[in-house]
């Protein structure tokens, strides 16, 4: 459980203080690493108000990062348990 909150506190920091293409993986690891993530795509999603362009219609969510975020971990959910069986 604090493994989870501190990991969400150092993306969150992440996203607030460091460039794109280090706050970008370590999301995406945080996606991988932790089960059932589901407020990366709340993290997602602040990724798309801090740094991205103004959304104004419901299509233009499908090129956001929240939703990138959202088909990530809906894929990885059954590839999940394949990868820490072996773990």
């Amino acid at each position: 459980m604090t493994r989870r909150a501190l990991g969400s506190l150092v993306i969150l920091l992440s996203i607030l203080l460091l460039p794109y293409w280090i706050y970008v993986p370590v999301l995406f690891i945080g996606i991988i690493f932790f089960p059932f993530f589901w407020e990366g795509i709340l993290l997602a999603l602040l990724i798309d108000f801090i740094h991205g362009n103004e959304t104004l219609s419901l299509t233009s969510f499908v090129f956001s990062f929240g939703f990138y975020a959202l088909i990530a971990l809906i894929i990885l959910l059954p590839i999940r348990e394949r990868l820490r069986t072996y773990a």
